[in-house]
Parts: C-alpha cells; structure tokens; sequence
C-alpha cells in the first residue's frame, strides 16, 4: 500500500468514526454558550476565543441546511481530523530524523553508525499507526464529538508543532535577505502559533520546549534573538484577530461576556482575570488534581497506548534525545501547569500531556518493529491492532450520538415556565449554557428571562441584562448603581470593602424577585433554594414563600392550589454514569419528589403518582420517602 493511501485512509477511517459519534444538538457545560456566541457572532467567556467565533460563523452561513448546532459539531470533527492529520505529519518528521543507531563492528569493534532497516512505507505506517492511537484516546477523541474550542486548540497546537519541527530540522540556506535567512518554515510556524493564541491561551505551554529546541539548534546569541524579533511579525500579525471582541462589543450582542469595549475589560477578558483565582490556588489542590491526572492518564489510552512509552523512550533515547526531551518538556510543562486549576472539567487542559505521551508511544511501535518484525510487511500490519483495541474500548466512553438530554431538559424546563416568566439559577452546565443557544438561535421561548445568580458578581453582566431584558434591569437599577462603584474596586485590585460588596449582591438578587413578581411569575431553580434560600443567603418578604413545581420552585404569595403548567415532557437520559447524567437525574428526581408530596398536601393522589411515576422510571432503586410509597 502506498504511504499517501494509507494516510488517506485513515483520514477518512477517523472521520468516519468521529461522524458516528458526533453528537446531535448541544451538550452539557460550555456548548450552548460557545454555539450560540459563534452562531450570533457574540462574545464568548474569557479568553473570548476569537478566531473560534469568526470561523464558526462562517460555517454556519455556508451550511443553512440543518441545525446551526450540527454544524458546529461537525466542524469539531473537522478541526479534530486536522490535529490528527498534523500528528501524523509530527511523526513523519520525527521518525525520518532520528540519528541511525551506534554499532560496534565485529571485526574492527569500531563503533560504526548502522543505517535504519526499514522503508519509508514501514516508517509511514508507524506514524499512522502512533496518529491512530492518539485519535482513539479518550480526551482527544472527545473533543470531536461536541462544539468546544478545544478540537481548535488541538489543530494550531499540533500544526503549530509540525511547522516548528519541520523548520528546525531543515537546514537554512544562507542568503543576504533576512527573511529568506530565517526560512519560510520558520515564519510559516510564528504565524500559526499566534493564531492558537487567539483560540487558547494555554498554547504559551509550547514555549518551554520550543525555546529548548530552538536555542539548542542555533544558540543563545544576538543570531537567535534577530530570528525571533522577525518571527515576531507574523506572530503578532496573527493576534490582530483579537480586535474583533472590541468590535463586536461596540455593537452590544445579546451575548457580551465582559464587555471588552475599552482597553481595561479587553485585557481583563483576554487575560481571564476571573478565573485567576482558581490557578495555583493551593498546594491542596494541586495535589487534588495530579492524584485525578495518574487515575485517568493510563485509562486515556486504554492502557494498551501506555504500555508503548516505556520501550517509546528507551527508542527516542537511543536515537534523538533532543527529540525525546523535547516531547518531555510539552508533557511536564502541561501536567505541573494544569494540576495547579482548580475546575471539575480538568481533563481537557491535560490534552498536550496526552498528545506528547502518545507522541513518544509511536517510538514505541518503533521499537517494536525494529526489535521483533523488521522487514515483514504483514507482521507490521498486526500494530494495527492496538489503536483499534483502543477505539473499541474507549468507543462507548465517548460516543455521544445519543446525547440529547441537556437539549431535553432546558426545551422542558422552558416550556414548564409560565409566559413572560423569570428564572434565576447557576447551573450552568445544565440549563443556562443550553439555554443560551436555544433561546439566542433557535429562539425557543424568549419570553422567559434567565439570570444567572453567579454572573451578577461580575460589572459587564449588567449590561448584557440592560440590552436583553431592560425593564428588569431598570427596577434594580438603583442597587445596580450602588454595587458598581465597590465592583470597580474589587475588579482593579483596589481597597474594597467586602461587606458593601456582598450587601448590595444579595439585595440585587432579591430585588429581581421582588421588584417583578406582580407583573412576572418567577422560578427559582432547585439548587437556589437548597442553598441560598435553606441558608439564609437569601431571603424573602414574609408575603412570599416557595412552592415545589416541575423542575424548579416557583414564588407564591397565597397558600392555594397552584396546578402544574404541563405534566408530560421527554427526556432521553443516557445510562453512562457520569457525573452530569447522575447529577441531571438526581435535580429532576428531587424535584419530582417534592413535587408530589406537595399534590398529597392537596388531596391530589393521581397527580402525586404520576410523578412518582415519573421518579421510578429515572431510578427504579430510589429510596421513596414512606408517605409517597403509601399511594400505591
């Protein structure tokens, strides 16, 4: 088989399986938001991922033909293909110039160089095969399935690898122009790497190997330092992408995360100030989140892809040690910078210590064939394999062909609430993400306003609910305009005072309940009121209490009956378990519960059962409390 068939096979092999996996509509976490910002050409959460944005909206308006949300799912297979195409390239690169091996001679015992046994086609087929073992892992693969900008942080980090390997090992031909001097390649690589930093910024963990590599090549001296001043244009050219989240702020989308419309939200937005406090927070954490990265570092690969790296270093040791440190530069430089974030969804900052773990397990395929098969075409085939043990393990892990549930439940929780209602919540992951593409793309029950409780921290908010709900922030706007000032203070690092800071949040979040529950009917979601509500964090006017209703708790001024607005929904829950399928199931089944026992306070028997009903048919096994068992 030729090596460009083969390559092109497994291009369309992968793609192939990422189709099939692909899921459907939005998805938990970051999905909704990032789909409807690139659909709505918005602003997405720090670092407002521009070039994500810009191209996302592109392919929208080439692909009217289906659901906006597809097509940007699609578009994460694509730009998870491209990583995997560049892998593949990366290992080329690396496997042609790895040093030949040092032998000594039988008859001299002179130490001669032994020239590398095998063909091109055989060195083709181990970076396809090392590529394949990347693409099955469970990190990687996952990024295709669903709209995140990390299936477009996988593409520029591994072209940005490619380019800057191919620059390094090519030899530059000395001429009097300083831009031909430093090589196309090399100018190829700058502007590619500046553009994953307008995608993600956790490209800057590159910098630590490639400055490695590169300085070992051409030395600390004034040369290198020229080569990077020149590189620099391109570089910075490529940030000039950037300019778009002022200008889309100017226009004020319904979207507007930051607000980045003058310098100082710009920089706060594109420096994620607000995530700061969660990097390198404590040693505690750290340690919390590097016993996380050795539980799942071996089950990325379905412990078949870690055996490879054991034999994968011993192999790049012996043969390219710059390489081979190079590769652990990425690896360590990723995992000590990552287990220092304190967030739940880790997993996808670990993707370089993968990718560089699975680069330096293809060495491994190497050295297996080199050690056991050599020259025996179909015995090389039989590597295959262990890539496609991999996808058959990880298969059921990753797929989300079936994932509709988030999708289910916001369309419910929406079409559950009374018109013109309001909801305040913080589960974003579940809910107000979703929500977000819903409402601003597929304009699914606008009517209804969501705050979210956990943005209101937060000085650009405010203007997001002044453009997309006006009259609600012109009942607040007094408390508003007493918070800002202290908000500033806390925003720039300056004295503030915690206690006015607090004091004015919760009268704001009160505000939005009280000030519109005569002309809006106003739903608090589950978690709202098992915390905030149950604590004391917040409180309401002895007038108003809290009734249970479907999914949420609605705020009542009377002791009457208050009938359901619908019964019957559809969700299609998937049997993963995983922690948001179970979290998910456990909101709708506490609900549900309280709900019911709130029909029995009113004689409301069938009512009572049909939700239990429903509660049985999520959790057979759940533990009913006794006076919902006796209606049976």
């Amino acid at each position: 088989m030729k090596k460009n068939v083969l390559v092109l096979l497994s291009i369309l092999f992968v793609f192939t399986i990422y189709l099939i996996t692909l899921a459907p509509g939005v998805v938990q976490i970051d999905s909704g938001e990032l789909s409807a910002v690139a659909a709505t050409l918005g602003i997405a959460h720090p670092t407002g991922y521009p070039l994500f944005t810009l191209i996302g909206f592109i392919f929208t308006q080439i692909f009217p033909f289906t659901s906006k949300i597809f097509v940007l799912n699609v578009l994460s297979a694509l730009y998870t293909l491209g990583g995997f195409f560049f892998i593949i390239k990366i290992n080329q690169i690396v496997l042609k110039n790895l040093k030949p091996e040092i032998k000594k001679d039988k008859k001299s015992k002179k130490k001669i160089e032994s020239p590398s046994e095998l063909s091109e086609k055989q060195l083709t087929l181990i970076a396809v095969i090392g590529a394949l073992t990347i693409a099955f892992s469970r990190t990687f693969w996952l990024q295709s399935t669903s709209v995140e900008v990390y299936s477009l942080h996988i593409l520029l980090i591994s072209a940005s690898i490619y380019f800057f390997l191919k620059a390094h090992f090519k030899k530059t031909e000395k001429k009097s122009n300083e831009e031909e001097k430093i090589g196309k390649d090399w100018l190829i690589f700058a502007f590619i790497f500046g553009l994953s930093f307008t995608n993600h910024m956790t490209s800057i963990l590159l910098i630590p190997g490639f400055a490695y590599l590169y300085f070992k090549r051409n030395g600390f001296n004034s040369s290198s330092f020229k080569k990077i001043l020149v590189m620099l244009i391109p570089f910075l050219a490529a940030l000039l992408i950037y300019l778009y989240l002022p200008i889309s702020a100017s226009k004020n989308p319904a979207i507007n995360w930051g607000n980045p419309v003058n310098w100082e939200n710009f920089k706060r937005h594109i420096m994620g100030w607000q995530y700061q406090s969660w990097i390198f927070s404590s040693t505690e954490s750290a340690s919390k989140q590097f016993k996380y990265f050795v539980e799942i570092f071996p089950v990325e690969f379905a412990y078949f892809g870690l055996i490879l790296i054991l034999p994968g270093l011993f192999e790049l040791y012996k043969t390219n040690k710059e390489i081979l440190t190079f590769f652990l530069f990425l690896f360590f430089t990723c995992m000590l910078y990552s287990i220092n974030y304190d967030i739940n969804d880790i997993d996808s900052y670990f993707l370089l210590a993968f990718i560089s773990a699975g680069l330096i397990a293809t060495a491994g395929y190497l050295f297996i064939i080199k050690t056991f098969i050599k020259k025996d075409d179909n015995s090389n085939l039989a590597l295959f394999l262990v890539p496609i043990l991999i996808l058959v393990i990880n298969f059921n892990k990753v797929n989300q062909s079936d994932n509709t549930q988030y999708h289910d439940y916001t369309i419910s929780v929406l079409d559950s609430s009374e018109n013109n209602s309001i909801i305040i919540s913080y589960l974003w992951d579940f809910f107000i993400s979703p929500a977000y593409y819903l409402q601003f793309v597929e304009d699914k029950r606008k009517d209804v306003a969501i705050i979210d409780k956990e943005l209101v921290r937060r000085s650009w908010y405010f203007n997001q609910i002044k453009t997309n709900y006006p009259i609600i922030y012109e009942r607040s706007k007094d408390l508003i305009n007493g918070f800002l000032p202290e908000l500033a203070k806390f925003e720039r690092n300056k004295n503030y005072n915690p206690e006015i800071l607090e004091k004015y949040y919760r009268e704001i979040i009160r505000s939005y309940i009280v000030r519109n529950f005569n002309d809006h009917t106003i739903y608090l979601t589950p978690e709202m009121v098992t915390n905030e509500l149950k604590n004391g964090w917040l409180t309401l006017p002895d007038s108003l209490k809290v009734i249970p209703d479907l999914f949420m708790f609605k705020v009542v001024k009377d002791t009457i009956y208050h009938p359901l607005k619908i019964r019957d929904y559809k969700i299609n829950f998937r049997n993963d378990g995983s922690y948001y399928t179970e979290t998910l199931k456990n909101l709708i089944i506490t609900s549900h519960i309280n709900r019911a026992i709130y029909e029995l306070q009113f004689g409301k028997k069938e009512e009572a059962k049909s939700l239990v009903d429903k509660v049985l048919r999520i959790n057979p096994q759940i533990q009913l409390p006794e006076n919902l068992i006796s209606i049976y």
